[in-house]
């Protein structure tokens, strides 16, 4: 099921406006557009815009939240900020572990390729050396009495009345 423009800026809570200037810069796709206007495919336009339908649970809760906000906080404001700065500190961690990681797999990753290319080069001279063996094996094989023909030198009358040589067995 594809979505209309007003269909997808209903879903995603913004101006039909909006979406057609995603549309027009490419920022948003569509499947086709024809005399009928655009087909939007919900799940591309969720990943621009991403979905602002609530279910009741969630208005609720946002309700009490707001409703806890205008009668007054019960967190005394230092003791919020400190909450704030925990989770910060916990979040700014994560990421300093996520470096971290990353950084052992790329240089995991440096050695795999290096040991690779070494692997790659040992293998091509190899495989050379063996069609250099290859090579000298069918040279020995290779029949040369052509050769050895061409090489026998005519005698003077063979040469004048265009005869070849005999060849000797």
């Amino acid at each position: 099921m594809y979505l209309s423009l007003g269909q997808a800026a209903k879903e995603a809570g913004v101006a039909k406006s909006t979406i057609s200037k995603a549309l027009a810069s490419g920022k948003l796709s569509y499947r086709e557009k024809n005399s009928e206007g655009y087909k939007i495919d919900p799940a591309e336009l969720f990943r621009v815009y991403p979905k602002t339908s609530k279910n009741s649970a969630e208005e609720t809760a946002s309700n009490d939240w707001q409703l806890g906000q205008a009668s007054g906080e019960t967190i005394p404001y230092s003791a919020r900020f400190e909450i704030q700065l925990a989770g910060l500190k916990s979040l700014l961690a994560e990421k300093d572990r996520r470096i971290t990681d990353l950084e052992a797999d790329r240089a995991q990753l440096r050695e795999d390729r290096h040991r690779l290319t070494e692997n790659w080069q040992d293998e091509r001279v190899r495989l050379l050396k063996l069609l250099e063996d290859q090579t000298g094996t069918v040279k020995l094989l290779t029949d040369e009495r052509e050769k050895l023909v061409a090489e026998v030198q005519r005698t003077f009358w063979q040469r004048v009345f265009g005869r070849k040589p005999a060849v000797a067995a």
